[in-house]
């Protein structure tokens, strides 16, 4: 038995070189699985966030295009009956138009982003362009709550390194959405799709899109407390984008 066990060494010494790289490998094929499964939710870029890598069971959901007075206080009222909080990416020109909604979701421990003053699309624009539009944006929301944010998202999603230089200027971590979380709610595809879009592949860290303003919202509304059941049955808990950036 010694003999045997001599000899399957020698042998295994001898192929010591395929071993290794047999080895090497099942660890790449281990990395590259994982690095999938991460690009599938979202980019690697370190200055924007799509999503956060947890083990914890927590989500964020944000919240584009308001504040809307027809839907911003009704989701409102949806989150805080049901004990959940959100991100909301406000328009500065209608931050100035309801700046008692605004009020309203830093009352009821919402976070609140700038997505841009005129809902531009920065990519389109000057780096001086850029800037001025974000900072009457961070001044309409200052004016109407008090606090400058430190969050942006960009309307359409789009963005470039002189958007990015923009951001970084006025102090703006630039938060996207998980690729699998885009409810695409403004296009009214149906509460039942929406739902669906959430809840098919939520995973742990995940930030959801959806949007409060922009024109009628009323799916969004009725598929809003159906999913916050859903998530709360399964044991997840809701937070910021700020709060979730501080869990990986």
């Amino acid at each position: 038995m010694t003999g045997f066990f001599t000899l399957s060494v020698r042998r295994l010494w001898r192929h010591w070189k395929l071993v290794l790289s047999v080895m090497l490998l099942l660890i790449g094929m281990g990395e590259w699985h994982r690095s999938q499964a991460a690009s599938a939710r979202g980019g690697n870029n370190p200055h924007i966030t799509w999503y956060v890598q947890t083990h914890q069971k927590v989500v964020a959901l944000t919240f584009d295009d308001g504040p809307w007075e027809s839907s911003t206080p009704e989701i409102l009222h949806i989150l805080k009956h049901y004990h959940a909080v959100a991100t909301f990416f406000v328009v500065g020109e209608q931050v100035v138009r309801h700046p008692q909604i605004v009020r309203q979701e830093i009352k009821d421990k919402m976070e609140v982003g700038n997505h841009t003053y005129a809902h531009i699309n920065l990519v389109r624009h000057s780096y001086a362009e850029d800037v001025a539009d974000l900072e009457q944006a961070n001044r309409a929301i200052k004016q109407a709550t008090g606090i400058t944010p430190s969050l942006l998202r960009t309307p359409y999603g789009t963005y470039n390194r002189t958007v990015l230089k923009a951001a970084s200027a006025l102090h703006l971590h630039l938060v996207m959405w998980s690729w699998t979380e885009d409810t695409r709610d403004w296009s009214n595809p149906g509460v039942e799709t929406i739902v669906s879009r959430v809840l098919s592949h939520i995973q742990p860290g995940d930030i959801v899109l959806f949007h409060d303003g922009g024109s009628d919202r009323k799916q969004t509304i009725e598929a809003l407390p159906i999913i916050l059941k859903d998530l709360r049955l399964r044991g997840y808990r809701f937070v910021t984008v700020s709060q979730l950036m501080k869990m990986h």
